[in-house]
């Protein structure tokens, strides 16, 4: 409590004069490649760790599940596993208690692959010690998984040592250094880490609600959560009863006042985010910011302390909400956050380059697409986190491949039209499409992994299929009605798409080597909704990069003027390079010609 206290009035001190301004923005942002990873699903660094799994796999079952083994990294993923037999005819049944063996040493591994590809920034999905394979369902926030360190078992027995809400007490475990290696090692590569900050709710494994389940109105934590009543004749089923994340009870919520979650819950999170932006005093060391979870579900009170004291750990922190719409409290004015997920970003390219039947105008798109403009400060602009999918959603090849649906919406069997079959070439061209926009346009484009080798699924779970690498040899994928899906019946092959990466690759490269895509200003100077045709361009101080879109059926040409004494330009994805026609004096005139459902980026010279 003395800790927080002590946080609260530091707070007091700088939020008003100091969190807004500049040397609190997070330059190293603007315009970077992100990717996600969800670790468990990523690569499988240490296969040593994987034999103690079963211990949480009995925690989330709540019961021995006989014969349970990690599942094969490259194994069909609608095969069901000889243990899960008994759990019904579906694969989905005993899928959530499926594990592969993703841990941190798997990413460690892949570092110089994301280098490679161009990324500047990775994102992970939750680290700290967790029952699921998710890791929303957090035990704790200062420790990192066990199961993705070394020495799991030894790592159990240095956490019971301690006194989880006494700071002084906590130990680094071996799971714990492994991370601060990785983020050590991203650093190395003159990249970015940022981690999953989930801090409305923890699962029932999480020590303070664990010690509510064994003592009940006598702990010390019983203030902790949203308890509605405690085990007793008051309680007509006798049971401990409480609050869970949309209902859910394997996810209890932390209690909190009007305006900020409760104080001595805020104190732990606050020596928790210490620990992992400073380890050893260095904020270097520590991780880069943090992405956070259903964060219009905590008072927004918490959010602007908490953030002030973030940035005064490290003032180029960033700071990213997990928030589906328009949020300019969270951005704008005082709002805490540098940054938000722009799935309103995804819901505009689903509409445009996604849907079919139910494809809007080309200047319906742009209209979207400014009203995020029109919500958020100029320089915010350039760090959001522009993306297409993630693990919550169904993958953009398999979006792509089931199109004129709402955003997020009818990705599983329950819809008898959804095919969950390997999309085919065209969709995949669609895909390059889509990313050339993502590379383009204003803002900080991420990349969900996998995508960029052509994996596909629908919604959760089948969006969190073990990362498909060049050298490990795959399974086919062979979907039957068992899958309870009703389309999409076959054998597919499972290997990365070379030509899909290469053009990952290319696009990447021209986004980094321009500071005009990066970090410049951005206008749309011609649109055709005849033939689905649209041009934007991106000016940074003597850069100009123009990018035009043909979404149409038919090819379309068409001129753009351009201001100044530019004499020639570059088509930067096939290299060639032309002259512009010279109208007199200082206007010169780019004669555009696109194919169908093409692309074209041109960087204008003198």
């Amino acid at each position: 409590m003395k800790n927080f206290l002590r946080y609260g009035f530091f707070i007091i001190i700088i939020s008003s004069s100091m969190i807004l301004s500049q040397d609190k923005f997070p330059e190293w942002a603007k315009g970077i490649v992100w990717y996600q990873i969800f670790p468990e699903r990523f690569a499988d660094g240490d296969t040593k760790n994987d034999s103690s799994l079963v211990d949480k796999i009995k925690l989330e079952a709540r019961r021995d599940i006989p014969g349970w083994h990690v599942s094969k990294w490259t194994s069909n993923w609608f095969e069901i596993p000889s243990w899960a037999k008994d759990f019904g005819g579906s694969y989905r049944r005993g899928l959530s208690l499926r594990r592969y063996g993703g841990d941190l040493q798997g990413i460690i591994d892949h570092l110089d692959y994301l280098k490679s590809l161009g990324v500047g920034a990775i994102y992970i999905n939750p680290i700290f010690d967790a029952v699921s394979l998710h890791k929303y369902d957090g035990s704790t926030y200062h420790h990192i998984d066990v199961n993705f360190g070394p020495d799991p078992e030894g790592d159990k027995k240095l956490i019971a040592s301690e006194i989880p809400d006494d700071p002084k007490t906590w130990k680094w475990t071996s799971a714990d250094k492994l991370f601060l290696l990785l983020i050590q090692e991203v650093h190395m590569r003159g990249m970015k880490i940022i981690i999953d900050g989930v801090f409305n709710h923890t699962g029932t494994q999480f020590w303070a609600f664990k010690d509510i389940v064994k003592n009940e109105e006598n702990s010390k934590y019983k203030n902790w959560y949203e308890i509605k009543s405690f085990g007793n004749k008051n309680n007509e089923n006798g049971k401990l009863d409480y609050k869970g994340w949309s209902g859910v009870r394997s996810l209890p919520i932390f209690n909190r006042t009007e305006d900020n979650l409760y104080p001595e819950v805020a104190d732990y999170i606050f020596n928790a985010t210490k620990r992992w932006m400073e380890p050893d005093g260095n904020p270097a060391d520590g991780v880069d910011g943090w992405r956070l979870d259903v964060a219009n579900e905590i008072p927004l009170g918490f959010w602007k302390k908490w953030s002030a004291f973030v940035k005064s750990i490290n003032p180029q922190a960033i700071i990213i909400g997990e928030l589906w719409q328009l949020s300019p409290q969270y951005v704008t004015g005082d709002g805490p956050f540098d940054a938000l997920m722009n799935y309103n970003f995804a819901f505009a390219v689903n509409n445009f380059f996604v849907a079919q039947k139910k494809k809007v105008s080309a200047e319906d798109f742009i209209d979207e697409l400014r009203k995020i403009d029109q919500t958020y400060p100029k320089k915010n602009l350039l760090i959001l986190q522009n993306l297409v999918d993630s693990h919550d959603t169904e993958r953009i090849s398999s979006m792509i491949a089931n199109p004129d649906r709402a955003y997020d919406r009818d990705a599983n069997p329950s819809n008898p039209n959804y095919n969950p079959g390997k999309p085919s070439a065209k969709d995949y061209d669609m895909q390059k499409l889509i990313l050339a926009f993502q590379m383009t346009y204003r803002g900080a484009p991420m990349i969900y992994y996998g995508d960029e080798v052509g994996m596909w699924g629908a919604d959760d779970p089948d969006d969190r299929k073990p990362m498909v690498w060049d050298n490990l040899k795959y399974d086919n994928e062979v979907i039957t009605p068992e899958s309870g899906y009703k389309k999409g019946f076959g054998s597919y092959k499972v290997e990365q798409n070379k030509n899909l990466l290469d053009y990952y690759k290319k696009l990447i490269e021209i986004r980094n080597g321009s500071d005009a895509l990066k970090q410049g200003d951005q206008a749309f100077i011609y649109v055709d909704n005849s033939k689905n045709t649209f041009a934007f361009r991106r000016t940074y101080k003597n850069e100009t990069i123009i990018a035009v879109f043909n979404l149409g059926k038919n090819y379309s040409k068409f001129e753009l003027p351009v201001e100044g004494q530019m004499d020639s330009y570059t088509e930067l994805i096939s290299g060639n390079t032309s002259s512009l026609i010279n109208m007199g004096k200082d206007m010169r005139q780019l004669v555009v010609q696109l194919a169908p459902n093409s692309v074209k980026i041109y960087k204008l010279g003198e």
